[in-house]
């Protein structure tokens, strides 16, 4: 696809964005319409599950559309995705019940998976290694915005219309996304393919990622990390894993060919792709809660932050995507935007319920900024240091790996919140209200809060003095939380910074321009 004309390139390029853009929306979507969903089908206790399913599905099943669309095809791949896409958003928006909902948005997560894959094998494929990088990054400015727009898009439209629309909305986009990608995307000559989809070892990753993704999940939270479940789960992952590598080493077509690991380039870079993406869930998740539940601020506030991130992260990725296709430097790049991170980081953690949201703004946007620079950092330069042969693969093993880095980071995040907050109230009976208050999800909730005030109120042993006193507590105790869990995401933005020099280090630093342009991109 390098040789078709330039500006049909960039009609696929946009018909890719606007693709990506409806079905990464989706990841966090849900954040903000929880509440309503609630409130209409019930299942508080399963509503976890709205966003631990979709991880989990879009997790196990990145690598197995890779390897599906080096042998299906990538156009193929990519408009089966979107359809089915839609039909699971259907599925949603039609749901009755919690369990319902629960299912399609597990289905949603394979299809979120397929699409997503598809979208950044065929931006890798369209364009030679010296442009790669600059077209890459509008891609990851589309990808990061979606998710940051989630959850103001699912709170405005579940507040203005119906929680049902922040699914069916997915349709007529989706179908739009469909007409781009029809009419614009090319039809490419299909090569002879020898290869078949590996199922004993698709079957056995899945497994494996699931079980593992379930105790990181569950441990701390629901169970002890020392229950039978949880330790079950780890020694059933690590025995799916080590049975998965076996057969994989003597597949003759391997889903996931682990002589790529053997490169380092590939396997720094796909390690610093886990860690680095899990930073990105410390600020799209645990602080909107900072905001709502330490400052005491709205959920209108909460998203002025987000709004930030957005900024720094279009403005970072297009830089990024710029210097590294004129000029390289891969590892001063990933260096230099994680660093900035990892100090903004550091400075969030020491804010309290007295800081200015506007301090927050900055330093999130400054976050937004370095953390673009070293995702565009770690794709491309990798891309193009491995076989065009195994594009597709390689392509989505680095989004398996952020997308894993983001469900386990988010499980491993909680369990250090969790930790945090479940100690202020050791000894009491679980039904009384100072427990209830201690909850980070009644701090944030309006009417939950009223109604925690109003048991209060009622208990004479308790009373007004007392509800302000466990609500200051509660909401100290809320801001050590995650002020630890902010020092953890800049350890792991850290890590990023170490492992951009042992990737690129010994003269690869400009492994975008050192590839000849040449290079074979055939793809259909």
């Amino acid at each position: 696809m390098v040789d078709i004309p330039y500006r049909q390139k960039l009609l696929v390029v946009a018909g890719l964005t606007v693709t990506l853009f409806v079905a990464t929306m989706n990841q966090t979507v849900v954040a903000t319409a929880a509440q309503n969903i609630v409130a209409d089908i019930g299942g508080f206790d399963r509503f976890v599950w709205l966003f631990a399913g979709f991880s989990l599905a879009a997790t196990a099943s990145v690598p197995i559309v890779g390897k599906l669309s080096d042998i299906a095809g990538r156009k193929l791949v990519l408009i089966g995705s979107v359809v089915f896409f839609m039909a699971t958003s259907a599925a949603a928006g039609f749901s009755t019940d919690m369990t319902q909902l629960i299912v399609a948005r597990v289905l949603q997560g394979a299809a979120f998976a397929g699409v997503m894959g598809s979208v950044w094998i065929i931006m890798a494929a369209l364009w030679a290694p010296s442009e790669r990088a600059k077209w890459m990054g509008v891609a990851t400015a589309g990808f990061t915005l979606s998710g940051v727009m989630g959850p103001i898009f699912g709170g405005i439209v579940s507040d203005t219309f119906s929680w049902r629309w922040v699914f069916f909305i997915n349709i007529p986009t989706g179908a739009f996304s469909l007409l781009l990608l029809w009419i614009w995307f090319p039809n490419v000559q299909r090569d002879e393919r020898k290869g078949r989809l590996d199922l004993m070892g698709a079957v056995l990753f899945v497994g494996a990622a699931t079980a593992l993704l379930l105790a990181l999940t569950w441990g701390g939270r629901d169970y002890a990390w020392d229950s039978p479940r949880i330790l079950g789960l780890i020694v059933g992952s690590l025995v799916a894993f080590l049975v998965f590598a076996r057969v994989e080493l003597k597949a003759d077509d391997p889903m996931l060919p682990l002589n790529l690991f053997t490169h380092r380039i590939f396997a720094f870079g796909w390690l610093a792709s886990l860690t680095t993406t899990s930073t990105f869930i410390a600020i799209t998740v645990f602080q909107p809660l900072f905001v709502q539940g330490v400052m005491g601020k709205s959920a209108t506030s909460a998203a002025i932050p987000l709004i930030a991130l957005a900024i720094g992260v279009a403005s970072g990725a297009n830089i990024a995507g710029q210097i590294l296709s004129r000029r390289g430097y891969a590892r001063e790049l990933g260096i230099f935007g994680l660093s900035i991170a990892s100090g903004c980081l550091i400075f969030v953690s020491w804010l309290d319920s007295t800081s200015s949201i506007w301090s927050l703004f900055i330093a999130t946007g400054f976050i937004g900024f370095g953390m673009s620079f070293g995702f565009t950092s770690f794709t491309v330069p990798v891309q193009n240091a491995m076989p065009i042969s195994v594009l597709g693969v390689v392509t989505s093993t680095l989004q398996f790996g952020r997308l894993f880095g983001q469900a386990a980071g988010s499980a491993v995040f909680g369990a250090v919140l969790f930790a945090s907050v479940a100690v202020s109230f050791v000894g009491l009976n679980e039904d009384s209200p100072q427990v209830r208050i201690a909850d980070p999800g009644i701090i944030v909730a309006v009417d939950e809060l009223a109604e925690v005030r109003s048991e209060y109120l009622m208990d004479p042993a308790l009373g007004e003095q007392r509800y302000e006193s466990d609500l200051a507590t509660s909401r100290n105790n809320l801001s050590d939380g995650l002020s630890t869990v902010f020092l953890f995401a800049a350890a792991f933005s850290m890590s990023g910074v170490v492992l951009a020099w042992f990737t690129f280090s010994g003269g690869t630093s400009t492994a975008t321009v050192r590839r000849e342009r040449g290079t074979d991109n055939t793809m259909d």
